[in-house]
């Protein structure tokens, strides 16, 4: 292996493991920003695939997200504890979207019944 080379497969190595201890692969980590484009895309698309499962009986409408962590694994976990209106009343809901590959899946969709932190 030439020297240059050598040197630029060290580099890549060591700015993955400095990556990987700052964010451990498969570790939740908060989400920096809850208002960023991209996550009220997520969780207008929970809410929106809630309100489908249910054959949009008393629909919801999001109205805020409270609090998000994701998680890096086979693409990102986002866990986002959001409030809604509309359905029986405002509530508050902890929701968890797969993405991968810019495909996005619901994986729950509950109700949280006490007051989170």
């Amino acid at each position: 292996m030439k020297p240059v080379t050598f040197l630029v497969a060290l580099t890549t190595v060591a700015v993955v493991l400095s990556t990987v201890s700052a964010n451990p692969y498969g570790g939740w980590q908060p989400i920096e920003n809850i208002h960023n484009y991209h996550i009220q895309e997520i969780a207008k698309f929970a809410v929106g695939m809630h309100n489908y499962e249910n054959n949009f009986k008393h629909p919801l409408r999001l109205t805020s997200i409270r609090r998000g962590l994701f998680q890096v694994v086979d693409g990102v976990n986002y866990r986002l504890d959001v409030t809604v209106d509309g359905g029986n009343g405002g509530s508050m809901y902890r929701t968890e979207v797969h993405e991968r590959l810019g495909a996005l899946e619901l994986m729950f969709f509950t109700p949280i019944y006490k007051e989170l932190n």
